[in-house]
């Protein structure tokens, strides 16, 4: 009878947590159901095509998936499924969808036809900038163009036609300050919602309004939704700044950032943003201070400070102070997670420092570990030997 109650009391715990998790929310069905509920709720379909062996794909299962940020974009934007192409239904889907790579990730419109393709593991970021892509190439503003031409210039026509427009890239500036100029009779939450939909880049007069009237707006729609809507647009205005080659553009957007988002996100999303800017003028010294200044931010999450180290690999991999500092993050992500994906990560970047022999000591120190829990050690023995035929 107690082994029943503490069995029971484990299950309603899972459930409960379950409820709570963050992240990606997977269908649970078929394909083919996954693709009738996508065409229904007029979302594109998300496919995770998987192997149960696949490294890649239970890092994204791990490290990518259940991210709150990617939860939120992919669960509101999409139908989700995962596919293991090894199962029945898999195969099913391959007959249809070619997998020669693992994982290969799908983006498909209610009637099938394939929006986006692309192979291999992906980092947060590069996840949802795949979903906007591919979101982009699903054009809605279509369906309410005629009516637009046609002189509707009601609230409801006029809300989606903008938001559609945004959503496939298209230009909405005038359309919207045309509309906000002549409809003075829009009532108060109509106008909020329609500026914060219509802001979409942080260097325009509306978003002005929007850092203006941000407890209204924060009350009408949500504070989490207004957050993500000011955090599209201030990157819009960041990657603006990189394009026109405008410091005081980005100055005017981290000024900006502080009046909009939580102070956490806006240091966050300030660093990040002179990262990019200043690499992309090689401005080593302003590069290294913006990267220094993210990890501090987020020195207990492995996922950012993944991409903090993934970024200076690819562009100064030849940079001996930034390898140290990448090694350091690269050890900061292996005492978070413990795992032997992030000590290979961190073994050869500490290679690439010219410190094999640091990196063997600390598998070493690792291989004792294992061993006394019993776990297996032939990964350790593989990256021993790479390591020791690195010894300078």
């Amino acid at each position: 009878m107690i082994q029943k109650k503490i069995s029971i009391f484990i299950v309603l715990l899972t459930v409960f947590f379950s409820g709570n998790a963050q992240g990606i929310e997977f269908f649970e069905g078929t394909w083919k159901e996954a693709m009738a509920k996508a065409k229904a709720e007029d979302k594109p379909l998300f496919v995770d095509a998987f192997a149960k062996w696949c490294g890649p794909c239970k890092s994204m299962a791990k490290n990518v998936f259940t991210q709150d940020e990617v939860g939120k974009f992919y669960n509101t934007n999409f139908i989700n499924l995962k596919l293991d192409m090894e199962e029945t239904d898999g195969v099913t889907f391959g007959h249809s969808y070619p997998v020669q790579a693992y994982p290969t990730l799908f983006f498909l419109d209610g009637d099938g036809k394939v929006l986006k393709l692309v192979k291999g593991g992906q980092t947060p970021e590069g996840l949802v900038s795949l979903g906007n892509e591919a979101l982009k190439k699903i054009d809605r503003s279509l369906r309410y163009e005629d009516q637009y031409k046609a002189g509707d210039r009601s609230f409801d026509l006029m809300y989606n036609y903008v938001k559609a427009l945004n959503a496939a890239g298209k230009p909405s500036l005038k359309i919207s300050n045309d509309f906000l100029a002549n409809n003075p009779q829009l009532t108060d939450i109509q106008r909020l919602k329609f500026i914060l939909e219509a802001a979409v880049d942080a260097d325009s007069k509306l978003f002005d309004q929007v850092i203006e009237d941000k407890s209204k707006i924060e009350k009408e729609v949500g504070k989490a939704y207004y957050i993500e809507k000011c955090k599209s647009a201030l990157a819009a205005s960041s990657k603006k700044a990189v394009d026109y080659e405008m410091e005081s553009m980005l100055n005017d957007a981290k000024i900006k950032a502080e009046k909009t988002l939580p102070d956490d996100e806006a240091e966050i999303f300030i660093a990040g943003a002179e990262m990019q800017f200043f690499k992309a003028f090689k401005n080593e010294e302003k590069y290294m201070t913006a990267y220094k200044k993210l990890a501090k931010n987020v020195d207990d999450d492995p996922v950012k400070l993944k991409e903090i180290v993934t970024d200076i690999i690819r562009s100064y991999k030849d940079h001996p102070k930034m390898i140290l500092d990448a090694a350091d993050y690269a050890s900061q992500i292996y005492e978070l997670k413990d795992d032997m994906e992030s000590l290979t990560q961190y073994c050869s970047i500490l290679v690439l420092g010219k410190q094999a022999e640091k990196a063997i000591k600390v598998v070493n120190k690792a291989r004792e570990k294992a061993e006394k829990s019993g776990a297996e050690l032939s990964p350790y023995d593989n990256l021993l030997s790479f390591l020791n035929s690195k010894k300078s």
